[in-house]
């Protein structure tokens, strides 16, 4: 499915050409946008762990063997270990203040992020599932994206092109001009990492494992990508 999003800027400029002594060329700047709608290929989903203890060693073995089942459990999906890696890692001393401003060392908090990229869409409730079973407390996010949306927007750069030419014909038709070649073309493209649909998170009790009975149901949904492209003509002398 593709919708074509027509979008016009027109700019009337004049450009010196050479010397002062040459006349000035008038150009026309016209912009054409079009969007093509494509389903999702891939998933990224994030998985955290956090743990805390008086003692530096039990917080960090504990952070480490919890982040390892959830690896094992992950991997045993079919997910190769060449989409798993870690994301951030903290060790660090926790404090609080007393009223009259005194730090009272509190233990210390290991945080650990796992990020996860799931190409078979239909294991992505399972991964999901997966890994909070495993012991996983924090999901920073799932998104359904386009690994390489510039593959799918070849068409809607033809689009863009046939829009932004369409709107400067009909410029010069209403604003009685004679248009002459492009001088000038440009474009923006999608972007080569992902667009970001809605994130989808949980946090706190909804990730209890008691309170999850079963897979739970994601829909990728459609992915939204556009080509825009920015054309200037001369404006011809009569």
């Amino acid at each position: 499915m593709k919708r074509v999003l027509l979008t016009c800027l027109l700019l009337l400029t004049t450009v010196a050409r050479g010397n002062d002594q040459e006349p000035k060329r008038r150009t026309l700047v016209v912009t054409g946008t079009a969007e093509v709608v494509v389903a999702p290929d891939i998933c990224y989903m994030s998985f955290a762990v956090e743990s805390s203890s008086k003692k530096a060693q039990e917080a960090y073995e504990e952070n480490v063997r919890i982040m390892n089942a959830i690896n094992r459990a992950i991997k045993a999906q079919g997910i190769e270990p060449k989409d798993m890696r870690t994301a951030y890692f903290s060790f660090t001393p926790q404090y609080r203040c007393t009223n009259n401003g005194k730090r009272i060392f509190e233990g210390y908090n290991v945080y650990n992020t796992l990020h996860v990229s799931v190409r078979d869409l239909s294991k992505v409730s399972a991964v999901l599932d997966t890994a909070v079973t495993a012991g996983a407390k924090d999901v920073k996010g799932i998104n359904f994206t386009v690994e390489n949306p510039k593959k799918h927007t070849e068409e809607a750069r033809r689009e863009a092109l046939k829009a932004a030419r369409k709107k400067a014909e009909e410029a010069a038709e209403l604003l009685v001009f004679r248009l002459g070649t492009p001088i000038s073309v440009s474009e923006s493209e999608p972007w080569d990492y992902y667009y970001p649909q809605e994130e989808i998170s949980a946090r706190g009790g909804y990730m209890e494992a008691d309170l999850i009975v079963s897979e739970p149901a994601l829909e990728a949904g459609q992915q939204r990508l556009t080509r825009t492209v920015y054309v200037t003509y001369e404006i011809l002398e009569d």
